[in-house]
């Protein structure tokens, strides 16, 4: 673990250097919202938000290869009201250094491989009857690869999404809640075509070349 988090700092004074001369800059934003009712013996309501915002920036080392820094910052929230209201709320910022590489250009559309490593802190609070409690407080650091398509609108700005064929990660996340504390380590990788499209998932971003 230690010697992840110097690869991380190693990595991030890298991006810092190289983006003295910025080429690119650019990001992705999401915003969802949710509102249930259930009807039973007991009527059930709940309702969420999720909102994200990933800015990005950095330079391409050559044709194909880009490299870069990108922040992430989401917000979220819940209230179920059963028989007592319940709020949750959580919000978390991040930053990872990404590597990309442009495998296939055909015309405007472009296919890229992209890996990032990065961490990720993370809050919660839960209102419940008038009280409010701290939730777990949560750091993740992950490494992810993934493929993504690009599309140029112009020159000089293009749309990127990435794709669900294939994908890489792992995470270990230390979970804190007063005096108690939880660590873990995730792996996942996943490989298909059955959902390559799925409109629920997909988040589409963009970048301006300088």
């Amino acid at each position: 673990m230690k010697s992840c988090k110097v690869f991380l700092i190693a990595i991030c004074s890298f991006v810092f250097i190289n983006l003295k001369a910025q080429v690119f800059v650019g990001g992705s934003a999401g915003f969802n919202t949710s509102n249930n009712d259930h009807e039973g013996t007991t009527t059930q309501k709940s309702s969420g938000y999720y909102l994200s915002l990933r800015p990005n920036a950095g330079k391409f080392l050559s044709e194909k290869l880009a490299i870069g820094l990108e922040l992430d910052f989401f917000l979220s929230g819940s209230k179920t009201d059963v028989n007592t209201e319940t709020i949750t709320k959580a919000s978390g910022i991040g930053v990872n250094p990404f590597l990309r590489y442009y495998a296939v250009k055909w015309n405007k559309f472009s296919v890229y491989g992209q890996g990032n490593i990065g961490v990720e802190f993370s809050n919660q609070s839960v209102k419940s009857g008038g009280t409010t409690d701290d939730g777990p407080k949560q750091t993740r650091t992950y490494l992810n690869i993934f493929p993504g398509l690009a599309y140029d609108i112009s020159e000089k700005l293009s749309l990127e999404t990435s794709l669900n064929i294939l994908s890489f990660g792992y995470s270990y996340v230390t979970s804190k809640v007063g005096t108690s504390k939880d660590k873990g380590s995730y792996f996942n990788i996943g490989a298909g075509l059955s959902n390559i499209v799925s409109l629920n998932a997909i988040t589409i971003g963009a970048i301006y070349k300088f």
